[in-house]
């Protein structure tokens, strides 16, 4: 095989993340107090600067709409959701908990009602965003199955990328497909209720017209005080992110670069020991978090909708939420979006955001 190493280019304006062309390259060293998070250099490889240009990636779990018992309803967060991407423009955002059901949170028939997916996309236009599209909006099975979560979804910026696979919103005349989508492993004695989807899809960079393969996952949420319960389900997460990794590697027959966006339901210093952050590593997926420039990292992703939020004493934050890649060229940069104090934060968890060239 052949050794490669991980370029960090150069990059001004952090505070902003305004993106300047950077004057050279030079090799990515591991980050001091994240030893246990830093993924191998080696997985990203070596490229001229000259071929690829920047992309700007996010991932962002928004909360969803049935969570009803919120302060704030889906419907009064949602400009603020799409706010926080249009600060940004990113090229593609994997988003998480953004259901193809009701807007209003409730359940029962769509005539006359507007789906979560799609006032997402209808508020990114009110606000100047027209040009983010959704992969998919509807359900990816039929009615009556008996599923869990599909709130796994993929958003980019059309005039950006250009979405490559055939991702249909109905199976004739009803609003579900199967497309772009498949269901991650449940444990064993496990209700069918619990099975999540997971999205994927590949896309083209209209500037460079490079091909590259993108999915959005969240993870089991379960946790438990029992050590023995626990290491099920970490167990699980595992799996769960080794089927994301499978699946996009059956589908990525050329060697493109894959970027994987999630809420992984694990964090660093958890029992299972980050288990499926290590599994992606193992199938030489790259955290973009090892990035040379970092903004908020001490801080965690998850935030709870606490108004004020403090930093980790150990200068690395809780990190649910995760951004990686496979087959890059570089890692820029990386923020956590936040502010310590926000009396009306958009979800309950914050937007991670990475430059990347693939």
């Amino acid at each position: 095989m052949l050794r490669t190493r991980l370029l960090a280019l150069p990059l001004t304006g952090l505070m902003s993340l305004a993106l300047m062309p950077p004057a050279g390259a030079a090799p990515l060293v591991s980050l001091a107090g994240a030893a246990a998070a830093v993924t191998p250099a080696a997985a990203v490889t070596q490229a001229s600067a000259a071929s690829t240009k920047v992309l700007r990636v996010a991932t962002f779990n928004v909360r969803t709409a049935r969570a009803t018992q919120d302060k704030r309803s889906w419907l009064q967060r949602a400009p603020d959701v799409a706010r926080e991407i249009l600060a940004r423009k990113p090229a593609v955002v994997m988003l998480q908990e953004l259901g193809p059901g009701r807007a209003d949170g409730k359940k029962g028939t769509l005539k006359g009602h507007m789906r979560q997916t799609t006032s997402l996309t209808t508020t990114l236009r009110r606000l100047g965003g027209g040009r983010y599209k959704l992969v998919r909006t509807t359900s990816y099975f039929p009615n009556g199955t008996r599923h869990g979560t599909q709130g796994a979804r993929i958003l980019y910026d059309s005039s950006r990328i250009k979405l490559v696979s055939r991702c249909r919103d109905k199976t004739g005349k009803k609003g579900w497909n199967r497309s772009c989508a498949f269901d991650v492993p449940i444990a064993k004695g496990d209700s069918l209720k619990l099975r999540r989807s997971a999205a994927y899809a590949q896309f083209s960079d209209r500037r460079t017209g490079h091909h590259f393969w993108v999915a959005s996952a969240h993870l089991d949420s379960r946790h438990s005080g029992n050590d023995k319960k626990e290491a099920v389900y970490n167990k699980l997460r595992a799996a769960q992110a080794t089927a994301v990794a499978k699946r996009l590697a059956r589908a990525n027959k050329t060697g493109v670069p894959v970027i994987f966006g999630g809420d992984i339901n694990a964090w660093r210093t958890d029992r299972g020991r980050y288990a499926p952050h290590r599994a992606l590593v193992r199938r030489g997926y790259v955290d973009t978090a090892t990035a040379p420039k970092r903004r908020n990292y001490a801080y965690s992703s998850v935030n709870h909708f606490k108004r004020t939020v403090k930093k980790s004493k150990s200068g690395n934050g809780v990190r649910l939420d995760v951004l990686m890649v496979k087959n890059g060229h570089a890692i820029l940069a990386y923020e956590n979006k936040m502010r310590r104090v926000d009396p009306a934060r958009p979800s309950d968890h914050n937007m991670a955001v990475a430059d990347l060239r693939i």
